[in-house]
């Protein structure tokens, strides 16, 4: 097994993030004031960051080579099992940086470790894979791992019905985005928990 660490060029302008996606997928108006006012760390955020930084420093002392994802993709087609990072995707139109992904001849394993399972994971999980279909690998499973422990969360094949979704999803965020009107989602658990429930009102 190859581990490898990516270099970093940034979002190209004309990219969705793919956190922007899953917050959008959550609700259109929180995703726009995340965008316009920012959010407060909170104690989670933070302890997530350095959970994710200590996982990539000892990856990163252990790496072997430093190479981009397509390279990465390239090699494991060819025969070699390689393993990334924080490593950052760009395709389909969306950009990230994957926590982990695993790259084997026949399939890829993409996984994002998170504090509890989440809607707004499962979209970043499945955007992730639709990024990397482009790249060559039509067997794609998706996992989120529990961060503290990596005890696995969910697990799922990437399939045409996901690639659709995202798709649509997609659409559903560049057309917004150009109207310029964005509807609050329905959602009184969601809205409790929001920190921008008091702007929203």
């Amino acid at each position: 097994m190859i581990r490898f660490v990516s270099p970093k060029r940034g979002k190209p302008p004309n990219a969705i993030t793919i956190t922007d996606l899953a917050d959008f997928f959550l609700c259109p108006r929180r995703f726009l004031y995340r965008k316009i006012f920012g959010q407060k760390l909170t104690y989670a955020m933070i302890n997530g960051a350095r959970a994710h930084a200590k996982k990539y420093n000892e990856h990163r002392k252990q790496a072997e080579k430093k190479i981009e994802l397509g390279l990465a993709v390239d090699l494991a087609l060819a025969g070699e099992e390689l393993v990334g990072r924080e490593v950052e995707i760009l395709g389909n139109g969306l950009y990230g940086i994957i926590d982990e992904i695993r790259l084997y001849p026949e399939e890829a394993i993409i996984i994002d470790f998170k504090s509890s399972l989440s809607e707004r994971g499962k979209i970043q999980t499945l955007a992730y894979a639709a990024a990397l279909r482009p790249y060559g690998y039509e067997n794609i499973t998706v996992r989120i791992v529990r961060t503290k422990d990596e005890e696995p969360l969910w697990e799922k094949k990437f399939d045409e019905n996901d690639r659709w979704f995202i798709e649509s999803l997609k659409q559903r965020f560049h057309s917004t985005v150009r109207a310029g009107i964005f509807p609050k989602k329905e959602n009184p658990k969601l809205c409790e928990g929001c920190p921008f429930r008091r702007i929203c009102s």
